[in-house]
């Protein structure tokens, strides 16, 4: 026996049995998962708009814009299924496949959104390239009712039945710091603004 292994050895007899973690988790004090990630999500100072339908979030988009001085234009990746939305319900829009600048707002899908934090879940893909979450200064999300889960530990349930994404990112509100004299300072290491368009 190696000189490493009987250090394990010795302990693991030192640890004695082991025992296996519980199952437990504090219970949400809510059923409807859809207001308490509202809730929870304006807490952490990200914007939602309710609609009724994804095809309703071109015009969502429009508004949203409309109410800033900036350009009307979104940023949506070449290969992104939110291209396929009836973006002609937003004739003053331009649809932009170029990485996002920190002036820019992109667009983009939230695999999950989780209720007790108001965090949305993104896992990566061939049409999903993760860094457009860091890049842009404005990110609307587009975000399904149906995929809101109660807890962080039910989405990695979820995920554990697909093939597992090379990234998965979590965001709750906009990027923040205040690193520097204990003042929050937004957009430090992405968005400045988050916009979620909750469909369902």
């Amino acid at each position: 026996m190696s000189t490493r292994n009987s250090i394990l050895q010795s302990i693991r007899k030192g640890r004695g049995p082991v025992q296996e973690s519980s199952n437990y988790m504090f219970p949400l004090r809510t059923n409807d998962l859809a207001s308490l990630f509202i809730e929870k999500a304006k807490v952490s100072i990200a914007r939602v708009t309710e609609i009724g339908a994804p095809e309703g979030a071109p015009a969502a988009v429009w508004a949203i814009l409309s109410e800033s001085d900036v350009a009307k234009r979104i940023h949506i990746p070449a290969d992104s299924g939110l291209r396929e939305l009836p973006w002609h319900r937003a004739p003053g829009l331009t649809l932009s496949s170029s990485p996002p600048s920190s002036e820019d707002t992109a667009l983009s899908a939230a695999d999950h959104g989780i209720a007790e934090t108001g965090t949305l879940a993104f896992f990566s893909g061939p049409r999903t390239p993760s860094s457009w979450h860091f890049l842009p200064g404005r990110e609307i999300v587009l975000l399904r009712r149906a995929t809101i889960v109660p807890r962080l530990e039910e989405a990695i349930a979820l995920l554990r039945r697909r093939t597992v994404p090379a990234t998965i990112n979590l965001v709750t509100g906009p990027s923040r710091t205040a690193d520097v004299e204990q003042t929050i300072e937004l957009g430090a290491h992405g968005p400045r603004e988050v916009h979620i368009l909750l469909a369902g």
